[in-house]
């Protein structure tokens, strides 16, 4: 019993900034949220997640900030339609980043921070 709480007290799986997604708020019904994906023997991942709540198209245009230490590291951008009632997810619909200034050491012990620093939705058809 000692060795599986030591074993699930250091899985950083656990933490909600591993797996599951963080929303990072609603704007112009479209819910943004984003998630860190760490595959086995590759580099850490960014992945984004849109979802269109209204029935109207959306025209997403997004920036990500990455910092370390206080200071902006990488920045990403992501423009995208959204059909009304879809929902983008990370991997899938490629909406990931691959940061080159972070190490995923870095990322999983916490020192980067992810910031959704400018999100421009308006209404237009997707095509």
């Amino acid at each position: 019993m000692r060795t599986l709480l030591l074993l699930i007290a250091g899985c950083t799986c656990l933490s909600p900034a591993f797996g599951q997604f963080l929303s990072k708020g609603t704007h112009e019904g479209v819910e943004i949220a984003y998630r860190w994906h760490h595959p086995k023997g590759k580099p850490s991942e960014l992945q984004l997640k849109l979802k269109n709540t209204t029935e109207t198209d959306k025209r997403v245009s997004i920036a990500i900030d990455l910092f370390y230490q206080g200071l902006t590291v990488e920045s990403f951008e992501a423009d995208t339609c959204v059909r009304a009632g879809q929902q983008l997810t990370g991997r899938l619909n490629g909406f990931y980043f691959i940061p080159e200034r972070i190490s995923s050491e870095q990322i999983k012990d916490g020192s980067a921070e992810v910031e959704v620093t400018r999100t421009l939705v308006t209404n237009e058809p997707c095509h």
